[in-house]
């Protein structure tokens, strides 16, 4: 029998992808589509695919339509962005369905929320660097010395230091290995989103010592040391279609090469460590993880405020990491007690933020 997979944020990128690998595969059938916004969009999607619901969760309410989609469903994939997110894979754990996870906030801001299904297994992450030590874990029978993450440096990794705090949104957003939405392209550029995945990663994985560096070619997806002092790793190509697919035919391997390519393509393969200086912000997000619990929800909640403001030009790139230092400094950690509490925190923080963004314009 198929596994049914209800499809939560298809038209975005992760989304559109998961659609093919699912078409492709012989075990696997769409379920259900749910999107934001981009209805025009999802209309096609149920034209070409036929899945038994699709829905926009702006129709509606957003409960109602995330109930629908997984009824009947024996997998959960979220790439819903945002806190909607999150509240996605509460739901799903409510339900005990498996989650192919895709959504950062679910583990950024609200892991603690989601013990009971990442203690149960039942949390298969799509991402492609913690799908990469899921995969390597396998068949560790004594715990593994460390993880570590690695990165691509982002748009700016070639560019002076003098010149990073002025960068330009143009220049940003011209990452030289992905093509993502702006903030997350970003928060590349920052380091943001490594740190965020380090967060991730330390929910994932309980108890694992969780580094980052600097990898240019994008072709180690992240490495584990092993108790002996060996490492394991997995190594091709940037294609997000192979986490998706191994994410969703878990603990099967696909049948099928989802991506191929000789080791001749790769080029030259090298790490770097994370500059401080480069990449204040990681380490500015990092300090908001050591604190736990309400920080990192006032770190991300500072990200996106100092991000969008960012994009809009009223503040320079350097600027992001001083938002978030400045209001994760203003935080008080707090132990999340649910999801209410996360969305009083991410609130607050962000006002903290838009006055911290305020006084940067006015200086």
């Amino acid at each position: 029998m198929s596994r049914r997979v209800a499809v939560l944020g298809s038209t975005g990128s992760v989304g559109r992808q998961a659609l093919e690998v699912i078409e492709r595969s012989g075990e696997l059938l769409l379920h259900s589509i749910v999107c934001s916004s981009s209805v025009d969009r999802l209309e096609q999607q149920a034209a070409r695919y036929s899945p038994s619901y699709s829905a926009a969760t702006g129709s509606g309410s957003e409960t109602d339509v995330l109930a629908r989609a997984m009824d009947g469903a024996d997998m959960v994939l979220n790439a819903i962005v945002g806190s909607a997110g999150l509240h996605a894979s509460l739901m799903a754990q409510e339900r005990k369905i498996p989650l192919a996870l895709a959504n950062k906030e679910s583990l950024v801001v609200g892991s603690d929320l989601l013990r009971q299904h990442l203690s149960d297994g039942l949390v298969i992450p799509v991402d492609s660097e913690h799908s990469t030590v899921f995969r390597c874990l396998q068949g560790e029978s004594r715990p593994v010395r460390r993880i570590v993450l690695t990165a691509s440096g982002g748009s700016l990794r070639d560019t002076p230091l003098h010149r990073i705090y002025n960068a330009s949104p143009e220049t940003v957003l011209a990452h030289p290995t992905w093509e993502m939405g702006g903030r997350i392209t970003v928060d590349s550029a920052s380091m943001v989103n490594k740190a965020f995945e380090v967060i991730e990663a330390r929910a994932l994985f309980p108890g694992i010592p969780v580094d980052a560096v600097i990898h240019r070619s994008s072709i180690v997806h992240s490495l584990v040391e092993s108790a002996d002092g060996a490492w394991k790793a997995l190594l091709g190509l940037p294609d997000m279609k192979v986490p998706i697919a191994w994410a969703l035919l878990y603990p099967e391997l696909p049948a099928y090469a989802v991506a191929s390519e000789s080791p001749v393509d790769w080029g030259n393969i090298s790490f770097l460590p994370m500059d401080k200086h480069r990449y204040p912000a990681f380490y500015a997000v990092l300090g908001a993880a050591d604190a736990g619990g309400t920080a990192t929800v006032a770190a991300n909640a500072a990200d996106e405020i100092a991000v969008e403001a960012f994009l809009k030009k009223k503040i320079p790139f350097g600027a992001i990491a001083e938002v978030i230092e400045e209001v994760t400094n203003l935080t008080k950690p707090e132990p999340v007690i649910d999801f209410n509490h996360i969305m009083q925190a991410d609130s607050t923080a962000r006002k903290s933020a838009r006055k911290a963004v305020d006084r940067l314009c006015s200086l």
